[in-house]
């Protein structure tokens, strides 16, 4: 067989995959293939494919700890609110489930304080940003119509004040 060394990260996937990413220094018919079931049954047929993953736009969201289902929830959900907040449209169907990969980039036994993970949903090209800008376009300025005097009273109120 043929020795590879170890890549990070590790993904898992909402359908359970676990991937390994190996170094794309060519095809992927350059590879070694998976090892067959054996004598003994330590290997399950066909449970390793070496499958080419064709690039995907996500968002991710860096978090420390252990990867658990409860953690992965969380983690999702402050993903979706953040990105609604920010504008980004999710590239799931309405309605759908929404995939995510959790990427893992330490050891088993790195302590959780240190432990780097991701978690990334895919979005849709559409949203090309934040519609922050929008939100805070100067150029929208109010009507010539009104005065001065208004004006500079709202630049010396706190954003509190102004109503």
């Amino acid at each position: 067989g043929k020795m590879m060394e170890m890549t990070t990260p590790v993904t898992t996937t909402l359908g359970g995959e676990m991937r390994f990413y190996l170094k794309k220094d060519g095809v992927l018919a350059d590879f070694p293939t998976p090892t067959e079931q054996d004598d003994d049954g330590m290997f399950e047929k066909g449970a390793v494919q070496l499958v080419d993953i064709p690039p995907a736009r996500l968002a991710a969201r860096k978090f420390t700890g252990f990867v658990t289902e409860g953690e992965i929830a969380r983690q999702k959900d402050v993903l979706l609110q953040e990105l609604s907040l920010d504008g980004w449209e999710i590239d799931v169907d309405h309605g759908s489930i929404v995939p995510y990969v959790v990427f893992q980039y330490n050891p088993p036994y790195t302590i959780p304080v240190i432990r780097r993970n991701e978690i990334a949903v895919p979005i849709r090209a559409t949203g090309e940003g934040s519609k922050l800008e929008e939100k805070w376009d100067v150029s929208a300025a109010p009507d010539a119509e009104t005065s001065s005097t208004d004006a500079d009273a709202d630049a010396d109120a706190a954003p509190s004040d102004v109503e």
